[in-house]
């Protein structure tokens, strides 16, 4: 798992941002694992949760965590670029970061018995952030949030296009549990709400929630219930306006008898891989023992509940991997308490030594026996002591 940074600065813009989009993408990540493990041990989580009959509340969570990640690459491209380093650069660590996750999620989906030709939620993820950040490289500013509507619209064209073809493309990508194209337009939302400024304007944010709500209401209205499948309006709208109201509540000043929670939330929001794997090997065990669909809800609820608890608490505190899509390869610690000094860690340097006071040359003493300066104006040259002092830890991006 990639390691947990400290909190980030409650105060300014950046440690603002940082902590509104941890806590978003942790309630995403709560949002999952409850209906997850409530549709794994049940049978069938939108019968049980709070919702529609085909959209359960918790059907949010993966346009949520779509939204999130193109947001977070925004922020990243943008803090690259801010420090001088060149595209083809942050196009290898935007590759690295988000390009990984299809051969996990293969290898995953390989791993629980699953059909080798699935397309699943870490490779749709991989594959829409990385075509999100060719969209974004070439559609300029102010015309994302058209190009993120007429994606969303053209995602749902296509799924109808191709319902009933049985070939690979149609079955999967195109048309399957998470179709590319309307899960791009979710991460073009992302990237759009970012370069507009919108992710840190709360009255902006406040205002989509309300519209989201108001036009789920009235689709509703009209006999157009939410529903998770196919991904049409009936998806995007009520998904979308629980998008707004979970960023609006990530937003919002959280009181101080929530501090905990809000640690916990956050912490483990920047273990989400970690978390999703670890989630999926309880999915194999469920499913070795034969418990797949035969717990009753009363006990299903909060079973789910209760692992959700201990996955973020124990998420920031098991043994950190070699190697993270996040971060790269681990550096060796120096031989001082710290890490490599890579942004988001901190290391402690090494005590600079004194340097010696030079000797005073016999030209360079004054007629009272004093040394005097270099420059020879009689004066003694004051020697300031050296100063170490740590850099400062920096927010992620």
């Amino acid at each position: 798992m990639a390691p947990a940074p400290t909190d980030p600065p409650a105060k300014g813009p950046s440690g603002s941002r940082a902590i509104a989009l941890d806590r978003l993408r942790g309630i995403a990540l709560v949002g999952m694992l409850v209906h997850h493990l409530t549709d794994w041990t049940t049978g069938d989580a939108r019968a049980v949760l709070p919702g529609w009959h085909r959209f359960a509340l918790t059907d949010a969570a993966a346009v949520v965590f779509f939204v999130a990640a193109g947001a977070s690459m925004a922020l990243l491209v943008a803090s690259r670029r801010r420090r001088g380093m060149p595209r083809w650069r942050v196009g290898v660590q935007v590759g690295r970061r988000y390009g990984t996750l299809v051969p996990v999620g293969v290898a995953l989906g390989w791993s629980l018995w699953r059909s080798p030709g699935m397309f699943g939620v870490l490779e749709a993820l991989g594959v829409t952030v990385l075509l999100g950040a060719a969209v974004t490289a070439v559609v300029p500013r102010r015309a994302l949030p058209v190009t993120a509507v007429a994606l969303l619209a053209l995602g749902a064209w296509s799924e109808q296009a191709v319902d009933g073809r049985q070939d690979w493309m149609s079955r999967e990508v195109v048309g399957g549990k998470f179709p590319v194209v309307t899960y791009l337009g979710f991460v073009v939302v992302g990237v759009a709400a970012v370069r507009a400024g919108w992710h840190t304007d709360r009255r902006r944010v406040a205002g989509a929630a309300v519209l989201g709500l108001v036009a789920t209401a009235a689709l509703s209205a009209r006999g157009m219930d939410p529903e998770r499948y196919p991904g049409d309006a009936r998806f995007v709208v009520p998904g979308l306006a629980l998008t707004a109201v979970a960023a609006a509540l990530a937003q919002a000043r959280w009181p101080r008898a929530l501090a905990g929670v809000d640690r916990v939330l956050r912490r483990a929001a920047t273990h989400t891989l970690g978390v999703f794997v670890a989630h999926y090997v309880l999915y194999g065990l469920l499913r070795r023992a034969g418990l797949l669909g035969q717990v009753p809800p009363a006990l299903a609820v909060p079973l789910a509940v209760a692992f959700t608890v201990v996955a973020c608490l124990a998420a920031p505190r098991l043994p950190q991997l070699p190697w993270s899509p996040r971060t790269g390869w681990r550096r060796p610690r120096g031989p001082l308490s710290g890490t490599s000094g890579r942004p988001g860690t901190t290391m402690w340097p090494r005590p600079t030594p004194a340097p010696a006071a030079p000797r005073p040359s016999p030209a360079a003493a004054t007629p009272d026996g004093r040394a005097a300066a270099p420059g020879g104006d009689g004066r003694a040259a004051a020697v300031a002591p050296p100063t170490t002092e740590a850099p400062g830890r920096q927010p992620p991006p």
